[in-house]
């Protein structure tokens, strides 16, 4: 039955997906756009935290490196965005892969040190660097043309970080359920257990570093074209406790739990305006409260009670625990006779 109805809940999400728009204002169609860039950054975000278990804070970093890519690139060369949108995903990644070759062979903390020291230099960089960045003056961001036509409306907008949104949690969705999905979770349980069984640990932990930064400035990208202004301030330390927030309340290691996580975190602040001065004191208590009563999320309080299906990284890993527990649950049967 739940392979027959999967391709319908398919379609019915694809057409809800596409229609729904029509009844958003523009503001709205402006914080939907928002979270469908956050649950991208938030992809790449959970691959490297929730399933390869790494702590590294240079995940804002990454997404700024994308934003002003994606910025200059459209502004002072004149690319297209959906040229100049891969390129800031792969400006981070070399970046990225250049702080993650010495800082992963590090333990947890000195990783996070060394990560959250280059986030504070990136940002340091895109003020400073007045000819390039513009410093705190910021880019603003042209609409993008596709095809030769001019999108300037964000309900337009809304379908292209839709069409990147959905093909990043698909490539996102095949990796966990590949060999490196599971070697993510390998290396994240026990690193010794995972070099005893044959895995590159170091490798390992780069790949998830260079995903995730892959993710951040895509997501980045996305972000300028949603916000179509870029400043420094938007990528630092608040940018970073917000991205960690929405993976921790959505759920880690769920992919589920990254989108949910974005949504959630994104309106959040709109439905608080009434009490906005009390916001951070509502944020702690949320985070505290996650923390120590649902460390797994809203993604797991949803496992829990049978409304979202627990992702499986082995194929076949599904059926075969059902098959052992009603092995286990069936009696045995008595022989009759001699032995």
């Amino acid at each position: 039955m739940r392979r027959t109805l999967k391709p319908v809940y398919f379609l019915a999400t694809a057409l809800v997906l596409l229609v729904f728009p029509r009844w958003l204002d523009s503001y709205s169609q402006y914080l939907v756009n928002m979270a469908m860039a956050y649950i991208f950054v938030c992809l790449g975000l959970n691959l490297l935290l929730g399933y390869a278990g790494q702590f590294a804070f240079a995940n804002a970093a990454f997404m700024g490196i994308g934003a002003y890519t994606a910025a200059l690139l459209t502004t002072r060369l004149g690319w297209p965005f959906l040229l100049a949108l891969p390129m800031s995903g792969v400006l981070a990644v070399i970046l990225g892969i250049a702080v993650a070759m010495p800082a992963l062979r590090m333990s947890t903390v000195y990783l996070a040190m060394v990560s959250l020291a280059f986030a504070e230099l990136v940002q340091w960089i895109l003020i400073h660097w007045k000819s390039v960045t513009l410093g705190t003056d910021g880019v603003r961001v042209p609409s993008p043309t596709i095809l030769g036509y001019g999108i300037h409306s964000d309900r337009g907008i809304y379908y292209i970080v839709l069409a990147i949104s959905v093909l990043g949690y698909w490539v996102a969705y095949r990796l966990t359920h590949s060999k490196y999905g599971r070697a993510f979770i390998a290396v994240r349980e026990s690193e010794i257990v995972a070099r005893c069984s044959g895995i590159n640990v170091e490798r390992v932990k780069t790949l998830a570093f260079a995903l995730s930064a892959f993710y951040a400035g895509v997501g980045g990208g996305l972000f300028s074209l949603t916000l179509r202004f870029v400043v420094p301030d938007g990528f630092g330390l608040d940018q970073l406790i917000l991205q960690f927030s929405m993976v921790l309340i959505g759920g880690l290691g769920s992919l589920v739990g990254s989108v949910i996580g974005a949504a959630v975190l994104t309106a959040l602040p709109e439905l608080l305006r009434s009490v906005q001065s009390y916001q951070e004191i509502l944020y702690g208590v949320l985070l505290v409260g996650f923390i120590l009563f649902m460390p797994r999320g809203i993604a797991g309080l949803l496992i829990r009670f049978g409304l979202l299906q627990h992702e499986v990284l082995a194929r076949g890993a599904d059926t075969a625990f059902a098959d052992r527990q009603s092995h286990a649950a069936s009696p045995t049967p008595t022989k009759i006779g001699p032995a």
